[in-house]
């Protein structure tokens, strides 16, 4: 195989495609990228056996070949290249010799053979959506996913696909986070998935730019394609909990407030919390929020914001940081808390089909 690549685009790819990667102590094969050279490019594939990812980058293909080299040096060599032509060789013994300038190296692969393929697999569901549109429903979601590794099923996303939308949910036990968005498919394209935390961090992490997202799903499997990079997952085969038993059916007050004014005052107050167990309680009377945390033998952090409220007193108690992640991930400039008591789950709504469950700490 030999290829001749300018170095930012090589860098690029190898950018793209270095996160999914299995660590020391793993098989030895799945530390390295495959390269494939074929037409007038080449494809970049990493695997960590649950999830792969690949890339697609533009070059001169000089001999068509597949090997596979250490992507970590490989990547760390192209970041300190200088810019031009980066010439690529690899031999029948799997030594690659790569010309970057004045320097040159030679790094030893493994045989493509031995690496791991990952594909969706054939006769699958097709969504397509646009991409932007997927990243902003995951950062609006996965955040309130579980980081209890006993509690795996909850440390992914769940996708249902019904009713002519998408409806993305995710929840640790103690919050709940659900965003809608009306989607064409289908009717015997309706089916609940869920996808895995690693797919979840590398979708957000590579869902950037236009122009669509294309999804399929077959059986244990799922694939996103957009621009030149594809993302190949397994899928969890544990069933989701049924998220809609907590989401009360009403609340009797509601509280619309200043989203950047509550999440400011959180802010301020949280400052007292970081030593202690996180609380801060929050004091909602007609037309004002009261902000308060206190950490014995410190002091106490207590902060006043506007809000359109005519009801009783209610005080109630949350982490402040399950309160602030929501705010965080919505852009409305108003939000609504709606509330039963001081003791029942709050429910903070804005002005697209988004939800957000919270269950309150106890007041001693």
């Amino acid at each position: 195989m030999k290829i001749s690549i300018l170095r930012s685009k090589f860098l690029e790819g190898l950018k793209s495609v270095q996160n999914i990667v299995a660590g020391k102590g793993s098989l030895p094969i799945i530390q390295n990228v495959m390269i494939e050279a074929k037409g007038s490019a080449i494809e970049l594939t990493t695997t960590d056996l649950d999830i792969s990812i690949r890339s697609t980058v533009s070059c001169d293909v000089k001999e068509e070949g597949a090997s596979t080299l250490p992507v970590k040096l490989l990547f760390n060599l192209m970041v300190k290249a200088p810019e031009g032509e980066v010439e690529v060789t690899i031999d029948t013994n799997e030594q690659a010799t790569i010309k970057a300038g004045s320097a040159s190296y030679k790094l030893n692969g493994k045989p493509e053979s031995e690496f791991p393929r990952l594909n969706a697999g054939e006769d699958s569901n097709e969504y397509i959506m646009p991409r932007q549109t997927l990243q902003e429903m995951l950062r609006k979601t996965s955040y309130a996913a579980s980081q209890d590794d006993t509690r795996r099923t909850l440390k992914g996303v769940l996708m249902s696909f019904k009713d002519s939308r998408l409806t993305m949910v995710a929840t640790d036990g103690r919050r709940l986070a659900l965003v809608e968005k009306e989607m064409e498919f289908p009717k015997n394209a309706e089916r609940d998935i869920v996808l895995p935390s690693k797919a979840v961090q590398e979708l957000q992490r590579s869902l950037n730019g236009d122009g669509d997202v294309r999804i399929n799903v077959h059986n244990s499997k799922i694939s996103f394609s957009f621009g030149d990079v594809q993302i190949y997952s397994k899928l969890m085969d544990d069933a989701y909990p049924n998220y809609r038993q907590v989401i009360p059916a009403e609340c009797a007050e509601k509280i619309v407030v200043d989203r950047q004014l509550l999440l400011n005052a959180l802010e301020r107050a949280s400052v007292m919390t970081m030593d202690e167990a996180h609380s801060t309680k929050l004091i909602f009377e007609s037309n004002r929020l009261t902000v308060t945390s206190a950490a014995s033998e410190i002091g106490e952090a207590k902060d006043e914001v506007p809000i359109k409220y005519a009801g009783e007193k209610i005080e109630i108690m949350f982490n402040p940081n399950y309160v602030m992640d929501p705010l965080k991930a919505i852009d409305d400039d108003e939000v609504s808390i709606n509330l039963n008591n001081g003791h029942s789950p709050a429910v903070i709504k804005c002005s697209i089909p988004f939800l957000y469950v919270l269950m309150p700490l106890r007041i001693n």
